[in-house]
């Protein structure tokens, strides 16, 4: 990688000096910036050498535990190393550091001269040829672009240089931001927030030629993203009101971004300080009190602005923060009460519940706050009074908001009368996730559930007369793809069966299911466009072991491309409990072929976005494919499937499958592992050799058994969870059980190390040689190589299997147990001891 960077650094240089053109001069400042990175982290990595192995020869500093490496072993590792690093002696490690130590202190200050001169030369051009470029004069009169000022600034930020940083982003011109409740600034922020006409900036824009002909990008910085850059800056910086003074000009044109309320809190009430440390019960501390008051007060003028406006809708961004500031004030200072709390989780409620339909998702949170903030509190019935108070308020709502008794009439229905029916039943399912969250963290069962939620029958017929009382909504033959307000309820009796199946003792359970199966099944009849009630459906089907239903109702949500990775968790592991072992191929094959071909694609737009100058979006697709895609946990897990299930994959069901219309006796019968996978027979030499073939490219999913024989441990592999867990968000009640990351994690390459080894064995066997006249055979170069490859696997297997962070029952380990047998007999037997017989073997 170190490589990699510098070369593109060193032609960025050339070609910047040839053509003389800006957008090669970014390119040779930013690279600069990575390939010092990466000589940092280089750098890191050599100074672990030369401290582990003592290669300075100063074994005085090396610890206790590094200085009980056999010298043998450490004369190897010193041998590996300067063959790696191209050096003839260990002496050399050191000048070699120091040299790249010198590099990097110097290419940060290259960068930062490069960028500012780049700068400076468009705004000189700029005010040469105020009116913008003409058709004879191109490339003239443009000012710097917003990537261009970026560049720049990272290379201020680089060398933590964050004062010159701040005052370059003060003299940015910029386009001008609509106002969106005022233009008067109480904070008296002035120049600093870039409203003045001297910093403003239109973009010069004429034609499609303008974009075309121009190299690299014309767009000037927008004055929202030098605003949020300035507060960021500043709040580090630990500029706590001028930091403020920029999150207040943003949420005055954009009130309901979350972001700059959490930014205003963080500059007046945490002044900067991270909440972890904020509210860790050992390091509680008193919010700023002052700074609490006028981000509370500044919120308060936010909503008195909005209701002014004619027409304009309830925004939840500022009625949210109020609950915010309660919610860090009860978590930072010790012996708050939750009663402001509570009363403003109300409130919102109140306001918003009827009105969108996240509602609750916005509270959900502080909800769990309000109850773990009570734990050990004496109350009626084991619940403390204001949890109490809280669900009395949440049974109220859904009792003034059931319209399960009310008759939906035969006339016309009016617009105005199916909007207050639609926020009735909004209201309604509100009340009912917010007793349903509340029960849940409070861990007691099904009593106080149904003292406070509604039956069943109850919601059953709430949901039955939404059919009928809201018509015209996502009529189930045709129309739009929407989906119906009702479905939520469908939803939460599904948690409740669920709950209470899970809540009770005695056998069989599967009653509650099927009755969950069946309503789900309804719902999605009429209701044939919402995902998250095929989700539910699949969640129930899996406990009921219903692999075929499921696998049906999967295809029918359609997951495609990155949802692969992100959506697959979801059925995979059910396709081989219930034995569709070639559909769960196939899935997992689908998998392995988005990432490789995400890998290419990243490389195609990556140079794009060099060409056009947008230099930071190509960092950031290179990290996203580096740190996301390709370490995935789900990629690792597929492979892990595909190794598994070759052997039992039907090749019948590859040609139609269940979706064939031929009958199942007339699909002739297969064998197992006729088509892959190693089973001990003729064809297993071949296989083997292909699978060590494929397992070269990273995307293939023999690959797994170079990823386990690189890892002994868990915590020698890096992964990236890219399971979206957010589309399960209407588990509430009920938690389906899903696989861990260290479960998934261990699975996999418990496997990578099992298939490794039979790989082996079966390859030391390929060139197993019979004895002549009973005598033993000589063994050949290439024999006692796979000989030794097959007992190395053998080793790393045993000490994975016995680490203390991999769980294996007895049947598991005695089946492990007697497999690493049979191999180490095949190997005593094809290769033996020193100087041993036939007989002995």
């Amino acid at each position: 990688l170190t490589t990699y960077y510098e070369r593109m650094q060193t032609s960025s240089l050339q070609l910047s000096k040839l053509s003389g053109e800006s957008l090669h001069f970014q390119w040779t400042a930013i690279s600069s910036l990575w390939y010092k990175d990466s000589l940092v982290e280089l750098v890191e990595l050599l100074q672990t050498f030369s401290n582990t192995l003592a290669m300075n020869g100063d074994a005085d500093n090396t610890d206790v535990e590094h200085s009980q490496i056999p010298s043998s072993r450490r004369h190897r590792i010193q041998q590996q190393v300067c063959s790696m690093l191209k050096i003839r002696s260990p002496s050399e490690l050191q000048p070699m550091i120091q040299k790249l130590k010198q590099k990097v202190a110097l290419l940060p200050r290259l960068a930062e001269s490069l960028s500012s001169r780049m700068v400076k030369n468009k705004q000189l051009r700029q005010e040469q040829n105020p009116q913008g470029p003409s058709s004879q004069a191109k490339q003239i009169g443009y000012g710097p672009s917003e990537n261009d000022w970026d560049v720049y600034l990272e290379t201020l930020l680089h060398q933590h240089k964050k004062e010159e940083a701040l005052e370059a982003l003060k003299g940015i011109p910029c386009s001008p931001m609509t106002h969106v409740i005022g233009d008067d600034d109480s904070g008296g922020n002035g120049a600093d927030t870039n409203t003045n006409d001297n910093t403003c900036v239109l973009p010069q824009i004429h034609d499609e030629h303008t974009i075309e002909n121009h190299i690299g990008s014309v767009l000037p910085y927008t004055q929202r993203k030098k605003l949020e850059r300035l507060s960021e800056v500043a709040l580090e910086l630990g500029k706590y009101e001028e930091s403020a003074r920029g999150y207040r000009e943003l949420l005055r044109a954009f009130p309901d971004q979350w972001t700059y309320w959490m930014g205003l809190v963080d500059s007046l009430v945490l002044l900067g300080t991270p909440r972890e440390l904020v509210c860790g019960t050992e390091t509680k501390r008193a919010v700023n009190r002052d700074g609490w008051n006028s981000c509370r007060a500044f919120a308060k003028e936010v909503i008195a602005s909005l209701a002014e406006r004619k027409g304009g809708r309830s925004l939840r961004g500022p009625y949210l923060v109020l609950i915010e500031l309660e919610a860090v004030k009860v978590l930072a200072e010790s012996g708050c009460t939750v009663v402001a709390l509570r009363e403003e989780i109300c409130s919102y409620g109140d306001r918003f519940g009827p009105l969108a339909s996240c509602c609750f998702a916005d509270i959900r949170p502080y909800l769990r706050l309000l109850v773990q903030s009570t734990v050990g509190v004496d109350g009626a019935d084991g619940i403390p009074d204001e949890v109490s108070e809280l669900l009395v308020w949440a049974k109220n709502i859904w009792m003034e908001n059931s319209q399960a008794n009310t008759d939906a009439g035969n006339g016309k229905v009016s617009a105005e009368e199916l909007r207050e029916r639609r926020k009735k039943l909004r209201a309604y399912i509100f009340a009912v996730q917010v007793v349903y969250c509340v029960t849940a963290d409070l861990g007691v069962g099904c009593t106080t559930l149904q003292l406070y939620s509604p039956s069943i029958p109850q919601m059953t017929s709430e949901w039955r007369t939404s059919l009928t009382f809201l018509p015209g909504v996502a009529p189930k033959d045709g129309g739009q793809k929407e989906i119906l307000p009702g479905d939520e309820i469908i939803l939460l009796i599904t948690q409740y069966l669920q709950y209470q199946t899970s809540c009770e003792s005695q056998q069989p359970k599967t009653h509650n299911l099927i009755a969950a199966a069946a309503l789900l099944e309804q719902a999605m009849d009429h209701s044939p466009y919402n995902p998250h009630l095929k989700i539910a459906a699949i969640g129930v089907y899996s406990q009921l072991h219903a692999a075929h239903r499921a696998l049906s109702i999967y295809n029918d949500l359609g997951v495609k491309q990155i949802q692969l990775d992100s959506c697959s968790y979801l059925i995979l592991p059910l396709l081989v409990r219930g034995g569709l072992y070639t559909s769960a191929i196939e899935l997992s094959s689908s998998i392995l072929r988005l990432h490789g071909s995400t890998s290419k694609d990243v490389k195609d737009y990556a140079s794009k976005s060099f060409q056009n100058g947008y230099l930071l979006k190509a960092k950031e697709m290179v990290t996203f494919q580096r740190e996301k895609m390709r370490p995935s946990l789900q990629l690792l897990h597929s492979k892990g499937i595909v190794m598994d299930c070759a052997a039992l994959m039907n090749a019948s069901d590859l040609n139609g499958g269940l979706a064939s219309k031929e009958p199942r006796s007339n699909v002739p019968a297969v064998k197992l592992g006729e088509v892959r996978g190693l089973c001990g027979g003729e064809g297993d030499l071949a296989k083997a050799e292909k699978l060590i073939t494929d397992s070269e490219s990273h995307f293939n999913a023999p690959s797994l058994i170079h990823d386990a024989a690189r890892t002994t441990s868990l915590r020698d592999f890096a992964f990236s969870d890219n399971r979206d867990m957010t589309m399960n968000y209407f588990e509430i009640l009920y938690q389906n059980r899903r696989l861990t990351e260290k479960e998934m994690m261990s699975e996999s390459l418990m496997r990578g190390h099992i298939h490794g080894m039979l790989v082996r064995a079966v390859m030391l066997s390929g060139v197993a040689k019979a004895p002549k006249k009973g005598k033993v055979p000589k063994c050949s170069e290439e024999m006692t190589y796979r000989y030794l490859s097959l007992v190395d696997a053998l080793e790393r297997l045993n000490q994975f299997s016995k680490g203390h962070d991999i769980e294996i029952n007895d049947l598991e380990m005695e089946l492990l147990e007697l497999l690493c047998a049979l191999c180490q007999a095949i190997a005593t037997i094809v290769v033996g001891k020193d100087d041993d017989s036939m007989a002995e073997r």
